[in-house]
C-alpha cells in the first residue's frame, strides 16, 4: 500500500475525516482528507501551523491545486486550507444538484468544523468571492477577514447576458460555448496557467456550470457584506472593471490591480499576489 491511512473521528463534529499522508510528506507540510459535507464527500488539503487560519475557495471549474503557490507560501508560517468545491476537482458532485453560491458556502461550514476551526479568514477567487462574502454574512463572528482574488461583482445587473450564457451551456455546442467563454478570462495569462484551467475545466461538469451561472443572476453581494463589518481587501485583474465590479459597487473597498494577467490573479503573478495577501495577514494572529 504506497499511502498510509488514518482514521479520525473528530469529537463533537459529527463528521468523519479520513487522513491520507504521502510518504515523504509531514504533518506540517500538507495532510490530504475527507471530508462530509452537507451534499457528498469533500477533498481537503490541510497544512502548516500557527496564526489565524486562512481558508481558500477556488473559483467556477477549478480546483484546490489553483491555489498551490499560495499554500505553498504561507504553510512555513501559518495554517493554510484548500478544498475542491462540490463537483469539482476530486469532490463528490452534490447529492441533491445544488451548485449555488449558498449551497457551497455550506461546503465552508463542513470543512472547518471537521478541521476543528473556530476562526479563520477566507480567501475567495471569482465565484468563489462570493462564496465566502456569504458564509462571513451568515457567519460574521467565524471570519477574520475576507481576501477577494478576481470577485464576481453584482451580476443581477447583467442578468440578461447570463441567461444567453446559461441556454448556450444547456444547448449542443456545450463544449464551444465553455471553452470561448474560458479562452476569454485567460487573455494574457502566464505560461502553462491556460492548460491548468482549461485541463480541470474539463474535469468539470456541464452541470456545475450552468447551475453556479444561474445562481450568479441572483446573488447580492452587498447585501452579503454589510452583515460583515471585519476587514476586506480586493485584488483585480485588468479584465475586471465594469460597473458592476465589486470596488465599483463598493467605493470604500481596498483593491489593488494585478495588470498583465489573466482572470487567475493568484496563478498569473503569484509573488505579487502573495505579497498583499502577506500585508493583509500581517499583524493578525
Amino acid at each position: 500500500m504506497n499511502m498510509r491511512t488514518i482514521r479520525r473521528i473528530l469529537v463533537g463534529t459529527g463528521v468523519t475525516a479520513l487522513v491520507l499522508l504521502q510518504p515523504g510528506v509531514t504533518i506540517a507540510q500538507e495532510r490530504l482528507l475527507w471530508v462530509d459535507g452537507p451534499a457528498g464527500r469533500l477533498r481537503v488539503s490541510d497544512g502548516g501551523n500557527g496564526g489565524i487560519p486562512v481558508v481558500f475557495v477556488h473559483g467556477l471549474a477549478g480546483d484546490r491545486a489553483h491555489w498551490k503557490i499560495q499554500l505553498e507560501h504561507l504553510r512555513s508560517n501559518r495554517r493554510a486550507i484548500a478544498f475542491d468545491m462540490r463537483g469539482h476537482g476530486e469532490s463528490d458532485k452534490p447529492s441533491d444538484a445544488d451548485y449555488s453560491i449558498d449551497g457551497i458556502a455550506a461546503d465552508i461550514d463542513a470543512v472547518v468544523d471537521a478541521l476543528g476551526i473556530s476562526r479563520f479568514t477566507l480567501v475567495g477567487h471569482s465565484i468563489g468571492a462570493g462564496v465566502v462574502a456569504a458564509y462571513a454574512a451568515a457567519n460574521p463572528n467565524r471570519v477574520a477577514g475576507l481576501f477577494f482574488a478576481d470577485p464576481i461583482g453584482d451580476q443581477r445587473t447583467i442578468s440578461m447576458q447570463l441567461q444567453m450564457l446559461v441556454q448556450m451551456l444547456q444547448s449542443p455546442s456545450y463544449q464551444t460555448a465553455a471553452q470561448a467563454y474560458y479562452e476569454a478570462l485567460l487573455f494574457n495569462a502566464a505560461p502553462g496557467v491556460r492548460e491548468q484551467v482549461l485541463e480541470s475545466l474539463n474535469h468539470t461538469s456541464q452541470a456545475a456550470l450552468v447551475q453556479a451561472f444561474q445562481s450568479m443572476t441572483t446573488f447580492d453581494p452587498v447585501a452579503a457584506l454589510t452583515q460583515f463589518d471585519g476587514p476586506m481587501f480586493n485584488v483585480i485583474s485588468d479584465l475586471n472593471d465594469f460597473p458592476f465590479s465589486l470596488h465599483n459597487i463598493l467605493k470604500d473597498l481596498p483593491t489593488e490591480r494585478l495588470s498583465a494577467t489573466s482572470h487567475w490573479v493568484q496563478m498569473d503573478k503569484p509573488e505579487e499576489f502573495n505579497g498583499f495577501l502577506d500585508r493583509f495577514l500581517q499583524g493578525r494572529n
